[in-house]
């Protein structure tokens, strides 16, 4: 399956979704602030990005566009309690935005979604 770089700062939000994910097959890293997920993308490049948005070192909307400048093509899903923030990532980079609480279905409903082949996606 994929490589997906989880970046949340929520230690219980990120263990659940890097199994959930895992448990769908796929190798998930994960960075507790969007300076430490950068790092680890630049370092070894994910076929998508999971980001929490607002997070105490590094916030998400920082990390999109740091990530858009540097792979305009990775996949990014926004994570968030804020729709604001959800809708205001969505504008500057992010593929899709989910708000919390989500389910691990939802999650990995868009993961799929985003990782089919740009000619089958749909918006």
């Amino acid at each position: 399956m994929a490589s997906i770089l989880l970046i949340e700062d929520d230690e219980l939000l990120r263990e659940y979704l890097s199994e959930g994910l895992g448990d769908a097959g796929h190798r998930v890293r994960e960075a507790e602030s969007g300076d430490k997920g950068l790092a680890m993308f630049r370092a070894d490049p994910a076929d998508l990005l999971i980001t929490d948005l607002v997070m105490d070192d590094g916030e998400g909307v920082g990390t999109i566009m740091a990530l858009r400048d540097a792979c305009p093509q990775t996949p990014v899903i926004a994570i968030s309690g804020n729709p604001l923030y959800l809708d205001s990532a969505c504008k500057l980079g992010a593929d899709r935005g989910l708000l919390k609480p989500f389910t691990m279905t939802q999650m990995l409903d868009t993961v799929a979604g985003l990782l089919r082949p740009a000619s089958t996606r749909s918006a």
